[in-house]
């Protein structure tokens, strides 16, 4: 059986921090025996703990916690735009990553930051509008990405010397202690001007290539496009999409280290092309979540069984498949028989005397 006090412990942590943390945030002495930390509405519930659980790993972090983590972003990268400035370098910033889509399962987590730059852009030839492509810098794309990232480093090196500011990361700057209140990774990147954006103008068909220092590559990325399909399949299913998302996010957290070790070949990103594609399965009411545990469960377990059905699944953007590595079958199987492990269990707190699972009993729950 899953002890569910521990993991109640590690949830509230997880989405809030730590007691003696937020301790010290508010400056009280660690030997202060009061929690000063509030009390989510998962834990006011009078259901049993893992149902409590289940509800409170579905749940979005404290807005009030995600404000701080998108503002602290926003400032960092506002600060390096405009020292960069000073240096002829044009630079715009944009927030990607769990933060951005509001799945994060922790209330400090990290922000993904992209620094673009302005001054050239990549463009995917032939031009749609026919018209031929000119910059004024000459060099190629990775050196001028390359240049970014060197001023990058020495201007945030210099700005935050208080804080732990580390530069061996290949594909980000990472910003840590100090005056932060979260810590930063600053994604030195440009522009990448598809076919799709040049029909649309939208930015959600742009994409991005990273930079790559280990290397000195340029990466394709199409974080806005990955951000506009979740954001929309969400709010087609009310809320739900997102739900299941931190749920398995969460599942694989409070995993085992052995288990863990295995069960993070499906990386945040496939965990939510693993629930993107649950599609009408994520259509039930918002006053019964618990029907998403179960209908959770029922679609790994159809992954499991049909291995022609979960290759032909894709993460949101369309830039590969989820399921590209037999360390993610794998996975799978870990992740498949925790999420079983956490429903039998809601079972058996509903049902105490029953032998037999019943879905219908987790499905018809209201909460």
């Amino acid at each position: 059986m899953i002890d569910f006090n521990t993991r109640l412990k590690k949830l509230k942590d997880r989405r809030q921090g730590t007691k003696e943390l937020v301790l010290l945030e508010k400056g009280f002495n660690s030997w202060d025996s009061g929690d000063y930390r509030i009390q989510e509405s998962y834990e006011k519930l009078t259901e049993g703990s893992g149902v409590r659980y289940a509800i409170g790993a579905m749940a979005a972090v404290e807005p009030r916690s995600t404000q701080i983590s998108i503002d602290e972003g926003n400032r960092v990268a506002e600060t390096l735009i405009n020292m960069l400035k000073t240096v002829g370098i044009n630079a715009s910033q944009r927030m990607q990553g769990s933060v951005a889509l509001d799945i994060h399962i922790e209330g400090h987590s990290d922000v993904d930051m992209l620094i673009l730059c302005e001054d050239t852009v990549l463009v995917q030839t032939p031009k749609l509008d026919g018209s031929s492509c000119y910059s004024n810098d000459q060099r190629p794309m990775v050196d001028i990405v390359a240049e970014l990232r060197r001023t990058s480093e020495l201007k945030l090196t210099s700005r935050y010397y208080e804080a732990n500011v580390d530069c061996t990361n290949s594909k980000s700057i990472a910003l840590e202690g100090g005056s932060l209140k979260r810590k930063i990774d600053i994604v030195p990147s440009c522009w990448y001007y598809t076919h799709d954006f040049q029909r649309s103008n939208q930015e959600k068909d742009a994409g991005v290539k990273i930079y790559n220092k280990k290397d000195h590559t340029l990466i394709g990325n199409f974080p806005f496009k990955h951000i506009s399909r979740v954001n929309e399949r969400d709010a087609q299913y009310s809320g739900n999409l997102k739900k299941v998302i931190r749920l398995l996010k969460n599942a694989v957290a409070d995993m085992p280290d052995y288990k863990k070790t295995k069960a993070k070949a499906l990386t945040s990103y496939d965990l939510a092309g693993i629930a993107y594609h649950m599609n009408n399965e994520l259509n039930v009411p918002s006053y019964m979540s618990l029907a998403l545990v179960e209908q959770t469960r029922s679609y790994l377990l159809r992954l499991q069984s049909s291995e022609l059905y979960r290759n032909t699944l894709m993460v949101p953007d369309d830039t590969r498949k989820i399921f590209d590595s037999s360390s993610k079958s794998e996975a799978l199987n870990i992740l498949a028989k925790e999420v079983e492990d956490l429903t039998f269990s809601i079972f058996k707190e509903l049902r105490p005397l029953s032998q037999v699972y019943d879905s219908n009993v987790v499905k018809s729950k209201v909460i």
